[in-house]
């Protein structure tokens, strides 16, 4: 079994670190930062074994170099897609420090475990993103969040709606680990969407006293995003009738839906 632990970093960042069982080896993926990364490896006794990258902003990579200094052995697999010049002001020059590039349709194998890891691209945030799907589990960085998703840096609205609806095809029971504790603030912004979806009130209602008990509100799965997400729900009437309103307009793709809720929720919600 896959045993996934968050580590807390910066303000609203998870590094995740995965292990199998009680085995010691460890998968760290996107360290934002050194320090809390090392505690966790340290206070566990763990032997960590690769880096993963989803995408290179700085609040996924600032770590890199300084667990490489305590563990230089370990592989360090990324994007192959440099940063875009329209995102440079937060990314963090890395590339000389991925030891294997992947990309869509690679599977990257970590030697000495059983961890098999597929690589699925998923640009909009970023041109060079990447989600690391392993079993019943995907990493997805800063595309979809839950109940929200990622602003777009480098990507088009239609590179990132067709990457969202990549991820909501996977099973239902898929469980979804994104970078940053959003949820909260997503689902205000759901409501305005769909103020009527009983299952949007309902996860609101769980999540808020997941947030006073201090509790981490992920991973979350893909049925729950099939439900409560308006990123991800563009095909209901209701989310593309609100789309529509905001924009003044008639919307015939899914892209357009997906780029007018966008800019709603970055003008007027955020």
């Amino acid at each position: 079994m896959l045993t996934i632990t968050p580590v807390p970093a910066l303000s609203d960042n998870y590094v995740w670190i995965l292990q199998r069982d009680s085995l010691p080896q460890a998968v760290i993926i996107d360290p934002t930062v050194a320090a809390p990364v090392l505690d966790a490896i340290q206070s566990r006794q763990l032997e960590p074994v690769a880096i993963l990258i989803t995408h290179q902003h700085y609040d996924h990579t600032g770590g890199v170099a300084d667990i490489l200094e305590h563990y230089p052995y370990l592989s360090v697999i990324g994007p192959a897609i440099a940063p875009s010049k329209q995102a440079l002001p937060i990314d963090l020059p890395i590339p000389r420090l991925i030891t294997f590039t992947v990309g869509e349709g690679d599977v990257v194998y970590i030697p000495g475990t059983d961890f098999k890891f597929e690589v699925i691209a998923i640009p909009g945030h970023t041109l060079d993103h990447l989600a690391y799907l392993i079993e019943d589990a995907v990493f997805v960085g800063d595309t979809l969040f839950a109940a929200g998703c990622g602003r777009l840096f480098s990507g088009t609205p239609q590179m990132m709606s067709d990457s969202l609806q990549r991820l909501a095809r996977l099973p239902a029971d898929t469980r979804l680990y994104c970078a940053h504790e959003y949820t909260l603030d997503n689902l205000g912004f759901a409501k305005w969407v769909e103020p009527d979806n009983p299952d949007v009130l309902q996860r609101d209602e769980v999540v808020m006293q997941q947030q006073e008990n201090g509790e981490v509100t992920l991973p979350t799965t893909v049925a729950l995003e099939r439900a409560t997400n308006p990123f991800v729900r563009i095909h209901q009437q209701t989310v593309k009738q609100a789309a529509e309103d905001f924009a003044g307009k008639p919307l015939q793709h899914d892209w357009e839906i997906f780029a007018a809720l966008r800019e709603w929720k970055d003008s007027k919600y955020d």
